[in-house]
């Protein structure tokens, strides 16, 4: 018997066009996986890429936020990297985000970008550091998932 999850899960990988006004679609899949969800929130990371939470996720980002005390330079530091170069996007009718210049640039995405679940958001990757990224990590794959727990 399958169970149903009661939450919005992101899993797989989908190669997608990036379109002239700089929209890119999300997988049918995972759109109605993310049902409700009227906005995305696209945050560059470190790594050349850039990580996407549905509204659900990133409210549960703001409740930790809210206990960084203004003295948490290291933490603060860490927020204002993400927040200050994210961008909220609403999802058209097509169910297409909008990719700033700003985030396309940080991430090397031009014409084509790869989407992979990263479980309780997505993450968008240039194909060419999607395929080097994702070589040096099935190397460490071991010590990753010990580290996780699994």
């Amino acid at each position: 018997m399958v169970k149903t999850l009661k939450r919005t899960v992101f899993v797989g990988e989908f190669r997608h066009a990036v379109d002239e006004k700089n929209r890119l679609a999300i997988p049918a899949k995972w759109r109605a996986a993310a049902s409700g969800t009227q906005e995305f929130y696209v945050l560059p990371l470190p790594g050349s890429h850039l990580y996407v939470l549905p509204e659900s996720a990133m409210e549960k980002m703001l409740e930790k936020a809210d206990d960084i005390s203004i003295g948490e330079y290291e933490r603060r530091n860490a927020l204002r990297i993400i927040a200050g170069g994210g961008h909220a996007t609403p999802v058209d009718k097509q169910g297409r985000i909008l990719l700033t210049e700003k985030l396309r640039k940080h991430a090397g995405i031009q014409s084509d970008a790869v989407l992979v679940g990263a479980l309780k958001g997505f993450e968008i990757w240039s194909p060419a550091q999607y395929e080097k990224i994702n070589k040096s990590s099935t190397a460490e794959f071991a010590t990753s998932a010990k580290a996780l727990g699994i």
